[in-house]
C-alpha cells in the first residue's frame, strides 16, 4: 500500500507542476492550453484519492485536507474558466491560478 500511496503522491505533484508550468508558458499571451485545466483536475482527483487513503490508514489532519481540497477546487474552476475564455480571461481569474497553486503547496509543506 505504501508503494501505491507514493505513486499517487508523485502523480499529484506532477499534475500541479504541469498546471503551473503551462500557466507560466502561457503567461505572456494569456492563451491557456487545455492541459492546464486537465492537470489541475487530475491533481484534484489524485489529491482526493490520497485523502481517502490517509483517512482510512492513518490519522488525518482534516483542516489541512479541507484547505487543500478547497484550493484544488478553486484552481480547477479557474483553469476551466480561463480555458473557456481564452485570451479574454479576466486578470483576477488568470492570476488566481498560480496564486492558489502556490498557496496549496505552502499548505502541504508548512502545515
Amino acid at each position: 500500500m505504501s508503494f501505491v500511496y507514493s505513486l499517487l503522491v508523485i502523480a499529484h505533484l506532477l499534475c500541479w507542476a504541469v498546471a503551473l508550468g503551462t500557466w507560466v508558458a502561457a503567461a505572456r499571451t494569456r492563451q491557456p492550453s487545455p492541459g492546464m485545466a486537465h492537470s489541475a483536475a487530475g491533481a484534484l482527483v489524485f489529491g482526493l484519492i490520497i485523502a481517502v487513503i490517509v483517512s482510512v490508514t492513518g490519522d488525518p489532519n482534516h483542516m489541512k485536507l479541507g484547505i487543500k481540497a478547497l484550493l484544488a477546487i478553486i484552481v480547477t474552476v479557474l483553469a476551466y474558466i480561463a480555458h473557456k475564455k481564452g485570451p479574454q480571461t479576466p486578470s483576477a481569474v488568470w492570476f488566481g491560478i498560480p496564486v492558489a497553486i502556490i498557496i496549496n503547496v505552502f499548505v502541504a509543506v508548512l502545515i
